[in-house]
């Protein structure tokens, strides 16, 4: 009886080491986890925005924009709008509608919050290998300046309050960065900038920058440009969503500062020679497959380009900071009546290669100097959602 006690003793335990076993490899470890991180022109579930704050709506307002916005992606796409409480929601409702905009896809969220830069605080989207999505917690703290640091922690808690109201799994990583800051082809090849994400983070290596941005957003390859425009410089530091964008998985837009703009000022003129500099990285550059890109140049904006505004400062004019999404794409307009013909012609012109590069989606001209002048554009007050 004893020695039968003992072999069922033995069957048991060896029993309990297979399962354990079982389990822990179907558990990935930490480092083993892959999280695609889709591009924006893979099909969407929602685009999220934020509603700004008082401070937004004084000088050079940015409510009007927002609304703009609203009603453009309305047809194609949800719209999931963060408000601060529900009186603020209904203020939006009666200005939608005092507006004259019909819209029936906008839906609202209670996330505490101070600014409009939804793309850089907001929800950064992957994918799990079940093709689950997730959100990555990067830090934040305030594009390398001082700041306030209540504002800091508002922002920083953003993307988290918005996976909690999705019920969304939380990817943790101390690696600061934006999602102007990062642009992803989809497939495994994603660009940032030196400027942006070395001085993000002073205390760790471009090796060890490049190793975190691959485990949380399981990209392949990682393309280092080195910094963004001059003009950006006091405000992100370069951020890749005002110079160099994926069309595709194989075609990147690149921005181009024109021959008549290049020697306006020294700020013009640091701006081409590092977009130069960043082109010569590009051609020579492959993506997570070893093949190279097709390399698109689309002009700053001609003519007004590199002129001061009424602070003294220029503002970042470019064409690339568009959003794109289901069946549209969102681009920044500067044509207006009393500006020059050349303006105009270089604006349809790049609308047509807009048009030619995402086939199948109707370009939408939106006027947003006003956010421009607040140090950002379309594609930074918005933050897509895969589906």
């Amino acid at each position: 009886m004893k020695k039968t006690y003992s072999i069922i003793l033995v069957i048991f335990l060896c029993l309990l080491v297979i399962m354990i076993a079982r389990d822990f490899n179907q558990q990935p470890s930490k480092k083993a986890m892959v999280y695609p991180f889709p591009a924006e022109f893979n099909k969407q579930q929602a685009v999220w925005l934020q509603w700004p704050s008082e401070i937004y709506n004084t000088d050079r307002p940015v409510y009007p924009v927002i609304l703009n916005i609203i009603k453009s992606l309305d047809p194609y796409i949800r719209i999931n709008l963060m408000v601060r409480s529900q009186e603020e929601t209904n203020q939006i409702k009666d200005l939608l509608k005092n507006s004259g905009y019909t819209v029936n896809n906008v839906h609202y969220y209670v996330v505490n919050h101070m600014s409009i830069w939804t793309r850089d605080v907001g929800p950064i989207f992957v994918k799990s290998p079940q093709n689950k999505l997730q959100v990555v917690d990067f830090g934040f703290n305030n594009y390398s300046r001082s700041g306030n640091p209540d504002y800091i922690a508002a922002e920083s808690q953003v993307d988290r309050l918005a996976a909690k109201l999705l019920n969304l799994p939380v990817i943790k990583t101390d690696l600061i960065s934006e999602g102007g800051a990062i642009e992803s082809n989809g497939r495994g090849t994603m660009m940032v900038t030196e400027s942006v994400a070395l001085s993000r983070n002073p205390k760790m290596s471009k090796a060890e920058i490049e190793k975190e941005y691959k485990r949380v957003l399981g990209v392949k390859k990682v393309i280092w440009l080195k910094k963004g425009l001059a003009e950006d410089d006091p405000i992100t530091t370069g951020h890749i969503d005002e110079i160099a964008r994926f069309a595709n998985p194989n075609a990147i837009l690149l921005a181009q500062v024109l021959p008549g703009d290049r020697y306006t000022n020294a700020i013009t003129q640091e701006s081409y020679r590092r977009m130069e500099e960043n082109y010569e990285i590009l051609r020579n550059a492959t993506d997570q497959d070893g093949k190279p890109f097709h390399i698109i140049r689309i002009p700053m904006p001609p003519t007004i380009y590199g002129k001061v505004d009424e602070t003294g400062k220029i503002p970042v004019l470019s064409y690339l900071n568009y959003a794109v999404t289901n069946g549209a794409v969102l681009m920044q307009t500067y044509w207006q009546s009393g500006r020059s013909e050349m303006l105009k012609t270089t604006e349809n012109q790049v609308k047509d290669t807009l048009q030619k590069v995402f086939p199948g989606r109707r370009i939408i001209g939106i006027n947003v100097e006003n956010v421009n002048r607040w140090g950002g554009g379309i594609h930074c007050i918005t933050q897509h959602m895969p589906e």
